[in-house]
């Protein structure tokens, strides 16, 4: 769980909105190094699976490799501190006023379907700048979704046992690699010796999302990313990016994000 101070200059700011009692930011993706104490619930939401070291309540830091579309919650009054040489985008709701009923205990790192949607969901109406009615809507379902996990056990199923954070780390580099390849997810599952089929559960289960919609989102971050160069075409940014086209780029980050690549240079 990070804080919105940034440790480095980024060309690309956080989008944010105020929707009812609660505060939403939409973090770039970057390196970071954050050190606070939370002064009220906070509950994060990170994009990409991400790497570094951080500590909760204590001075014993430790490594962590978190999956993408991992919910996290931080209670207020919790010591924090997290770094990462690379970061990932990463969405930070903040309880202006807090309420008795949120419990005092942490989380992180926790897949949860109905978050995934809200959390994309809002991310597009925050890179689409629509009005804080729009964004409210979203965050409460992330609000109600976090008190739901706060107030229910987690018990993780076979098939995302499997899907260890060593496995996952082998994903995230082959993809990263060949991004701009003809890669397949039956290519990943033989790297992982596996059918196809059980490969792609235990990946839904892990991470909340098919192999395939993993990829098309590690397309539109790279893409995301190379949009800052303005000296790139976008048509060469599509094709570096995976995309088959300048014209497939488009319809994907509108479908994805509510906006166009040019749009969001």
């Amino acid at each position: 769980m990070r804080e919105s101070a940034r440790a480095s200059a980024q060309p690309i700011m956080p989008r944010s909105v105020t929707a009812g009692a609660w505060s939403a930011e939409l973090l770039p993706r970057h390196g970071y190094c954050a050190s606070y104490t939370a002064e009220a619930p906070v509950i994060g939401f990170a994009f990409d699976a991400q790497r570094g070291t951080h500590a909760f309540g204590s001075d014993r830091r430790t490594d962590f490799h978190t999956r993408p579309n991992g919910l996290a919650y931080v209670p207020p009054g919790c010591d924090v501190y997290s770094q990462s040489d690379v970061g990932g985008e990463y969405l930070r709701i903040t309880l202006r006023r807090p309420r008795n009923e949120w419990r005092s205990q942490r989380f992180s790192d926790l897949i949860d379907e109905a978050a995934i949607d809200a959390a994309h969901r809002l991310r597009r109406a925050l890179l689409a700048n629509e009005d804080a009615l729009d964004c409210e809507r979203w965050v409460l379902m992330l609000e109600e979704r976090t008190a739901t996990r706060l107030h229910t056990p987690s018990r993780r199923r076979g098939s995302e046992r499997w899907m260890t954070p060593q496995r996952l780390r082998l994903v995230d580099d082959l993809i990263e690699a060949r991004l701009n390849d003809s890669l397949t997810v039956q290519d990943i599952a033989d790297t992982l010796g596996l059918s196809a089929g059980f490969f792609c559960r235990a990946f839904r289960t892990a991470i909340g999302q098919s192999p395939h919609d993993h990829i098309i989102d590690r397309r539109v971050a790279r893409a995301r990313t190379l949009l800052a160069d303005a000296t790139l075409d976008l048509s060469v940014i599509a094709l570096a990016s995976g995309f088959a086209s300048h014209a497939h780029m488009t319809a994907t980050f509108r479908k994805r994000l509510g906006v166009t690549p040019r749009q969001l240079r």
